[in-house]
């Protein structure tokens, strides 16, 4: 068989998995808890929020939980590489303590009492929330 004949035949596939694995992943963002599949898009702090605080027992509980560790991870490990920086001035001195579990609580209850930061950027939000409570001294 020519290549003309398989690509052909490997289009028309690509495009009936797409076309079936669209429907799902449409199908799929209709839950009934305010979280959507949409929001691991992250538009807003709002979106975050929402990955962040799926209970257990929810179908997408554990891809949640380690997009949402993972996004904290690496504003984290930015923070800290910039800090280093003579231009940069570290803003968030969390005590060494801290987990990921303890800086997503900060933010989430941060984001739902000042619900008017809830639109913005959620890595602004992020460091809004932990310097707020982990403030680096003069």
């Amino acid at each position: 068989m020519k290549i003309k004949g398989w690509t052909g035949i490997l289009g028309a596939a690509v495009l009936t998995a797409g076309w079936l694995v669209s429907g799902q992943l449409r199908a799929e963002t209709v839950l009934t808890d305010g979280y959507t599949l949409e929001d691991f898009n992250l538009h807003t702090a709002a979106d975050l929020v929402d990955v962040c605080t799926i209970t257990p027992g929810h179908p997408h509980y554990e891809t949640a939980r380690a997009f949402c560790y993972g996004f904290f991870e690496g504003g984290t490990h930015y923070h800290d590489a910039i800090s280093t920086s003579p231009s940069y001035q570290r803003i968030v001195c969390n005590p060494p303590e801290t987990t990921r579990t303890d800086a997503v609580k900060v933010f989430t209850a941060y984001i739902q009492a000042n619900p008017q930061y809830a639109s913005e950027a959620p890595i602004d939000a992020i460091f809004r929330a932990l310097v707020d409570k982990w403030p680096c001294g003069e």
